[in-house]
């Protein structure tokens, strides 16, 4: 699922109006197999999805602010399936920041929906970089929102 179909899940409509029940994805191998500075990596964009999702949830209503919702749920459980790893392999979490610069100004649901396309296209290319197993993981969690009701 590509950043842009999954987004367009979220807040257009086009994936029913029931939130999403994601699960973790990361196993503890899995995630045993990503290099510390990738986890930190992972760590801290999860934390800016978390903060950009409660912005772009904000600016919804109805069905499409579930689905922002669901979305923000999926990036935490991603989020904690990472510290989990970095605490069980001794290494240090970096700690979130207390807010996060948006790349766009949220005025409205237009916006809204162009800072969710601009995060999931921005954790898709972090995700790469982290390497098959992290790509594998996103790529499972979407699967899994774009299959819910």
């Amino acid at each position: 699922v590509t950043a842009l179909a999954l987004t367009s899940i979220l807040v257009s409509g086009c994936g029913g109006s029931s939130p999403a029940q994601p699960e973790s994805s990361i196993s503890a191998t899995a995630a045993g197999a990503v290099d510390e500075t990738s986890l930190s990596t992972l760590i801290e964009a999860e934390n800016a999805a978390i903060y950009a999702y409660g912005v772009i949830g904000a600016h919804f209503t109805g069905a499409p602010r579930t689905r922002a919702l669901a979305a923000l749920k999926a990036h935490r459980q991603l989020r904690d399936s990472w510290i989990s790893a970095a605490q069980a392999a001794e290494q240090e979490v970096p700690p979130a920041a207390i807010a996060y610069d948006l790349p766009i100004n949220v005025q409205g649901r237009e916006t809204a929906e162009a800072l969710s396309i601009e995060i999931e296209e921005r954790l898709v290319a972090v995700y790469e970089s982290a390497g098959e197993i992290a790509a594998s993981a996103l790529a499972a969690a979407r699967e899994r929102l774009a299959k819910s009701p």
